[in-house]
């Protein structure tokens, strides 16, 4: 017999020692049922979590991908062992732990991390202002199919127009409801798609949205804003008052025949 809350303290402990190295942090979390523990483990990429079962006795290890909000939560399970403390002892919970770190640290799996990273490396700087839009989904649902007729109807994506007529005015009514969980989630999202985005998406970031809103809101937003957002709006407010010359209005012809779909 052994006490669980050791085992799997055991177990999570061992994965973090080996991907810290990996260059993955431990999040604090709490398991989504009182029948389950969880410990979960992210990188730039990827996400790691050890779930155990307490109805099932399973404790399984799984992975997913990571997104700019986190976890994507399509999890694929890497690894599933009986664990029952009233029967095992840490001899169990200690072979569980290894054949984790087994999992996380073969070749192929570490390869596979990499790649992630280096592909979202090489994504960066290239995220346009409609992708920017389509993130700002999650918090405006009202968006999509705001985004979705802005696509039928111009080409390129008017950005500046877009935002200035669709997107601020959301923006500015979740600041006057000082709801503080969605304002965080958004300047979350404003932090990652500068981090992210293009020259125009940048400039529509700091000029258009965060110079739009009043000098009141700046000390809240700024507790969790990036470092690097930070330094760009303190460095564009300058072009304050300053009107964003539009571009310019071209309708776009479509096929009567043809579909349309908002793609993530």
């Amino acid at each position: 017999m052994v006490n669980l809350e050791t085992a799997f303290e055991s177990i999570s402990n061992k994965l973090q020692k080996v991907l810290e190295g990996q260059g993955f942090k431990k999040q604090k979390i709490a398991a989504s049922t009182s029948d389950e523990m969880a410990a979960l483990f992210t990188s730039e990429g990827v996400a790691y979590s050890v779930v155990y079962s307490i109805d099932k006795k399973h404790m399984v290890l799984r992975s997913c991908a990571m997104t700019d909000e986190g976890p994507d939560n399509k999890w694929r399970v890497m690894a599933t062992w009986m664990f029952d403390p009233e029967n095992d002892s840490m001899k169990e919970a200690d072979s569980i732990g290894n054949d984790f770190v087994d999992m996380v640290t073969a070749t192929k799996v570490v390869k596979r991390v990499a790649q992630t990273k280096r592909k979202k490396s090489e994504d960066e700087g290239n995220a346009d202002p409609k992708f920017f839009a389509k993130r700002l989904v999650a918090l405006f649902p009202e968006l999509r199919e705001e985004i979705k007729e802005e696509e039928e109807s111009y080409y390129p994506f008017r950005g500046v127009t877009f935002t200035e007529e669709k997107i601020l005015p959301k923006l500015n009514r979740l600041l006057e409801s000082g709801n503080k969980q969605d304002i965080t989630k958004l300047v979350s999202i404003l932090s990652a798609q500068y981090g992210n985005g293009n020259a125009d998406t940048r400039s529509i970031i700091t000029i258009v949205i965060l110079n739009s809103f009043d000098d009141k809101y700046r000390e809240m937003l700024e507790e969790t804003m990036s470092d690097n957002l930070k330094k760009s709006w303190s460095g564009a407010r300058h072009y304050k008052g300053k009107k964003v010359k539009p571009e310019k209005i071209k309708k776009k012809k479509r096929d009567p025949n043809e579909g349309s779909r908002l793609s993530d």
